[in-house]
C-alpha cells in the first residue's frame, strides 16, 4: 500500500477518522462505511476528559468527578464536524454567552436532543432543527435550553447540581413577565414552556410537568380556535406537545392535557417520512388518547381512573382498533418494535381503565401483553434512538404482570435491568422513579400491602 493512500483526516465520521480514511460526510451515515458493511458512528460531538491538571488553567483545582469517582467532562470539547459546529447558527443571542453557557450549550446540541428524539436523522431532529434556532434569537428560550442541560447533567456529575438555582433564576422571572405581557400566539414563547415541561422531566416534577402542559395546551387552543394552518416546522413542535400530553394524561391522570386536535387518526408533521417515529405512532397514540378521555377520576389527584358502565362500548370500541392497528412496514425495526411494545402497553391502559377485578382471561390478555412488551423491546438496543420511547411500555409489563397475584420475576427483571441500563446511558432521573415505584409494587405484591398509584412521568 502506497504512503499517500492513507490520510489522517479532522473531519467526518467517527469511524472514518478512526481509520485514516476520506469521508463524504454524508448524513445519516457517510457512503465509505455504507461501502465497506461498516457502522457509520456518525458525526456527534465527544467529549474529551480530564486526565491531569495540566489540562486546567489553575494547576491546584481538583477535577470534576461524578458520584463514583469518574471523571467529568471537561468544558473543553473534541470539535465536532464543521456542517454541526455551533458557528453555522449564524443568528446569533444578543447574550454573550460565558464559557459554561457554551459548554451547556454544546451539551444540548450533541447530547439532550439526541436523548429526546427517536432518530438519529438530525435534519427531523426537532430540538435541533426548531428549537435550537428559534433560541438564537430568543435569550429567553435559549436560558431555557441552558437550563434543560443543567438539569440534565447532575444525574450523572453532582458538581452541576448547584448551577440550577441559578439557571433557573435566569428563566423564571422572564417567562413569567412574558406570559403577563402576552399579546398573541408567539412560537418562541410556546416553545420555551414546552422545554419547561421537559426540564420537569429531568427533575422528576410530575405535577410541574403537567402544569407546563397545561399552559402549552391553552395557548395551543387558543391559537386553533383562530383557524390558523400551521406551517411544518409549527407543527413539529406541536408534535412534542401531542406525545408528551397523551402520556401525562396516562401517567398523571390529567385527562384534559388531551385536545380534540390530538385525537384525529393522523396529526404528525412528518407524516411519510419512516424515520421519523411518531408518524408511526400517531394513530396508536390517538388511539389512547380517546381512552383516557373515557375515563373518570375516582380521587382528587387523578390517580385512580376508571371507565364508567355508559362508556364501556366505546373504550371496547377502542380496545379493537389497538388489536388491530399494526406499525408501518417501512419504518426501521427498532421503531417497529418500540411501536408494539407501545400497543400493548396501550391494552393494559385499557385493561387498567376497565378492570376492577380482572376475570382469569383477562389476567391471560394481561400476561400476554407484558410478555410482548419484554420480547419486542428485547430485540432493541439500549443505545438505539428508539429506546427513548421504551419508559411507558416498560412501566406498564413491570406493573401488570406482578400485580393482582400474578408474578413473573424474570419480566421483574428484565424490566428492573433495562430501566437501569436507560438511566446509565441516558441520565435521566425520572428512570430512577419509575424503577422505584416498581420496586414497591413488587414488594407490596408479596407482603400484601397496598402499592403507591400516584402521578408518574412516562417518557
Amino acid at each position: 500500500m502506497g504512503s499517500g493512500s492513507i490520510k489522517r483526516v479532522r473531519t467526518g465520521c467517527w469511524t472514518c477518522r478512526k481509520r485514516g480514511y476520506r469521508c463524504d460526510e454524508g448524513k445519516p451515515v457517510c457512503a465509505e462505511c455504507t461501502r465497506l458493511g461498516l457502522e457509520c458512528e456518525g458525526y456527534n460531538i465527544r467529549l474529551t476528559w480530564m486526565q491531569s491538571s495540566s489540562r486546567t488553567r489553575n494547576p491546584k483545582s481538583r477535577p470534576l468527578t461524578r458520584g463514583d469517582g469518574a471523571r467529568a467532562p471537561s468544558i473543553r470539547e473534541e470539535a465536532p464536524a464543521p456542517e454541526l459546529a455551533l458557528t453555522k447558527l449564524q443568528a446569533a443571542p444578543s447574550s454573550v454567552l460565558s464559557s459554561k453557557d457554551q459548554f451547556l450549550l454544546h451539551h444540548f446540541v450533541y447530547t439532550v436532543s439526541g436523548l429526546l428524539s427517536s432518530t438519529h436523522d438530525r435534519s427531523i431532529n426537532t430540538y435541533c432543527r426548531v428549537v435550537l434556532p428559534m433560541a438564537m434569537s430568543s435569550d429567553l428560550l435559549l436560558d431555557t435550553l441552558l437550563l434543560v442541560s443543567t438539569s440534565h447533567l447532575p444525574s450523572t456529575y453532582e458538581q452541576f447540581a448547584p448551577d440550577l438555582p441559578h439557571y433557573r433564576n435566569r428563566v423564571l422571572p422572564k417567562l413569567i413577565n412574558r406570559i403577563n405581557t402576552w399579546d398573541g400566539f408567539d412560537a418562541t414563547a410556546l416553545a420555551t414552556i414546552i422545554m419547561m415541561s421537559i426540564n420537569e422531566v429531568f427533575v422528576v416534577n410530575p405535577q410541574n410537568w403537567s402544569h407546563h402542559l397545561r399552559a402549552a395546551g391553552k395557548i395551543i387552543a387558543d391559537y386553533m380556535v383562530q383557524c390558523k394552518a400551521p406551517d411544518r416546522d409549527l407543527k413539529m413542535l406541536l408534535d412534542i406537545f401531542a406525545y408528551q400530553s397523551v402520556l401525562a394524561s396516562v401517567g398523571t391522570g390529567y385527562t384534559s392535557l388531551v385536545m380534540d386536535f390530538y385525537t384525529r387518526d393522523t396529526w404528525s408533521a412528518l407524516t411519510g417520512d419512516s424515520n421519523a417515529f411518531l408518524t408511526s405512532v400517531d394513530r396508536l397514540l390517538s388511539h389512547v388518547a380517546k381512552l383516557s378521555m373515557l375515563s373518570s377520576a375516582s380521587t382528587v389527584d387523578g390517580s385512580s381512573r376508571y371507565i364508567e358502565a355508559s362508556q364501556m362500548a366505546a373504550a371496547i370500541h377502542l380496545k379493537s382498533k389497538l388489536v388491530e392497528w399494526e406499525p408501518p412496514q417501512a419504518i426501521p425495526n427498532d421503531a417497529c418494535n418500540t411501536a408494539e411494545a407501545m400497543r400493548y402497553a396501550g391494552l393494559l391502559f385499557f385493561h387498567k381503565l376497565t378492570l376492577m377485578l380482572p376475570s382469569s382471561h383477562d389476567r391471560e390478555d394481561i400476561e400476554h401483553y407484558c410478555r410482548e412488551i419484554v420480547r419486542h423491546i428485547g430485540y432493541v438496543s439500549v443505545d438505539s434512538p428508539s429506546a427513548a420511547s421504551h419508559l411507558w411500555p416498560l412501566y406498564m409489563a413491570g406493573y401488570f404482570l406482578n400485580h393482582n397475584g400474578s408474578v413473573d420475576y424474570e419480566v421483574q427483571s428484565f424490566v428492573r435491568d433495562r430501566l437501569t441500563a436507560l438511566k446509565s446511558r441516558r441520565g435521566v432521573k425520572t428512570l430512577d422513579k419509575v424503577r422505584e415505584r416498581l420496586e414497591q409494587v413488587w414488594i407490596s405484591n408479596r407482603t400484601g400491602t397496598p402499592a403507591l398509584d400516584g402521578p408518574l412521568i412516562l417518557i
